[in-house]
């Protein structure tokens, strides 16, 4: 039981770790903001107490609106008073944030007397450390994205593409909730490889100027 909770707690850092391939002492700070935001979701959803039931319509609709919202703060604030990252330092830290909720919220879904050091028990937790992990990295990572191609618009467009890459991230996150949800094992198979596609696209939009692009095709 001890290793399987010690994997459900170090794996997410060691495959955040893996992707983005390096850390700083911000990274550090950004993955702790994770921890603290995800306080205030378990006051206002608590997760393990039978008093509480999960709700399933509850974690497709609102908990997503919710902890998008919390876990990208720490980006969004930056932005909006005119600080400036490196486009590769967004994404390592808005991945931090969303790793780092990802933690607590393995903390309270696990439950230790329900693992038994089995196959399909370590299965579950890889599954959640690694999948569900790098979903909640990648909504992030998202906003973060939003953020880095504002650069190319005007200030007062802020508020607005802000809001559009928050609900795209929300709509993201919502989807693998579903797939959990909703259609057992091939939604658990999907959401095993949707989180991994998700991550390479970002990387890609990252380190590529795709507004430039863009704006390369509509002039020839």
């Amino acid at each position: 039981m001890d290793i399987l909770l010690v994997a459900a707690y170090l794996l997410p850092i060691l495959f955040l770790m893996a992707f983005v391939g390096r850390a700083g002492k911000k990274f550090i700070i950004y993955l702790f903001w994770g921890f603290l935001a995800s306080v205030p979701m378990l006051v206002l959803f608590p997760r393990g107490d039978p008093a509480f039931p999960l709700n399933p319509f509850m974690s497709i609709t609102v908990s997503p609106l919710f902890e998008e919202f919390f876990k990208a703060l720490p980006i969004i604030i930056p932005a909006l008073i005119g600080i400036k990252n490196q486009d590769e330092d967004v994404l390592v830290y808005a991945m931090a944030s969303g790793i780092g909720f990802s933690l607590i919220e393995n903390w309270y879904l696990i439950h230790p007397e329900a693992l038994q050091l089995t196959l399909a028990n370590f299965l579950n937790v890889l599954s959640r450390s690694f999948s569900t992990s790098l979903m909640h990295g990648c909504t992030c990572g998202i906003i973060g994205y939003g953020i880095v191609l504002i650069r190319n618009f005007d200030r007062r467009a802020l508020p607005v593409l802000l809001f559009g890459f928050y609900t795209l991230a929300v709509t993201t996150h919502a989807m693998y909730n579903l797939l959990f949800e909703k259609y057992g094992e091939i939604g658990a198979i999907i959401d095993l490889v949707f989180p991994v596609l998700l991550f390479w696209l970002l990387l890609t939009c990252y380190h590529v100027d795709v507004p430039a692009l863009f704006k390369k095709n509509n002039a020839l």
